[in-house]
């Protein structure tokens, strides 16, 4: 009769995981469990939280809160920063940061492939287009929600030649169009030129709720909107391009001649398309003007969850 062998009463060694197996791992729970709790279990894990930069090349401090819940994560997100040792390609971040953290990024790699700013309400418009110029391998680009203006574009465009998705949403898709006697806003299509004259490279396009302010005071706002002159600029001046995404740009109207322009392209969602499937959603009742939402501080909701 065969003995059974006696179950070990010591459990597993963790500390004993090979480098490689702890950086899969550590990329699975993300950078700021790292910093904060895995990063510290034992001395092996330590050494892989600090010592291999292939895992901080991808940098993600997004879904972690709203109002001073994100603001804690600046000096977490310098110290990610500075472990990436030069090879930070993909970087995120949501309710925080501002130009001195772009700054500070810039400063530690020029490797960058991709950037997402969401509801970086302290980052300006000269900041990105400083790191631009300071990113040439930049190939996506999301900003959704912030204080900057469609002016930039071409100025991003042009620093980023190799720029390949450019994902550029506002606040404004959910309010109602403006009607003809709204002569306190400048109509242009500033914006899409600078994508057509630049991003000659694209292959997706998303310009959610394309209304986004250049500045705002309590006077005035100056406001520019994409038209079918600009939609027009962008398909001949991006010939590469297979997704665009312009739901809730009012002032497209996609008549015959426009959706005959539009028939090279995969992908397609138009002004009155659904907006299911978009991850981000801006709590306004439409009545307010533009002015007192922006000061107000407006709730913010993901994937339909009410962020206190």
């Amino acid at each position: 009769m065969k003995r059974r062998k006696k179950k070990s009463s010591r459990g597993r060694d963790w500390s004993a995981l090979q480098p490689e197996v702890l950086v899969v791992i550590f990329r699975k729970i993300g950078a700021l469990e790292v910093l904060r709790t895995a990063g510290s279990v034992c001395r092996s894990w330590r050494k892989v939280a600090t010592e291999e930069p292939q895992l901080w090349r991808r940098i993600d401090m997004t879904n972690h809160g709203y109002g001073s819940d994100a603001l804690v994560l600046m000096d977490p997100t310098r110290c990610a920063i500075d472990r990436s040792n030069g090879q930070l390609e993909e970087f995120s971040i949501e309710y925080f940061g501002d130009d001195n953290l772009l700054q500070y990024l810039c400063d530690r790699t020029s490797v960058l492939k991709r950037l997402c700013l969401i509801s970086c309400w302290q980052l300006y418009g000269e900041a990105i287009i400083e790191t631009a110029r300071r990113q040439p391998l930049l190939e996506e680009l999301q900003i959704t929600f912030g204080s900057f203006s469609e002016n930039m574009t071409e100025i991003v465009g042009r620093e980023c030649p190799q720029l390949k998705s450019f994902k550029f949403n506002n606040t404004w898709y959910n309010l109602p169009p403006f009607g003809p006697d709204d002569n306190e806003y400048l109509v242009d299509d500033e914006g899409a030129f600078g994508i057509a004259n630049t991003m000659h490279q694209l292959r997706h396009l998303q310009l959610i709720g394309n209304r986004m302010n250049s500045h705002f005071s309590f006077g005035s706002q100056t406001l520019f909107r994409m038209t079918n002159k600009g939609l027009k600029a962008i398909l001949d001046g991006c010939p590469h391009l297979e997704t665009l995404d312009i739901r809730r740009c009012r002032n497209v109207k996609m008549d015959a001649d426009m959706r005959a322009y539009c028939a090279k392209l995969k992908t397609m969602r138009l002004s009155e398309d659904s907006l299911d499937g978009y991850q981000f959603q801006a709590d306004t009742d439409g009545q307010l003007d533009y002015i007192n939402f922006c000061l107000s501080g407006a709730a913010f909701y993901r994937d339909g969850c009410q962020e206190a």
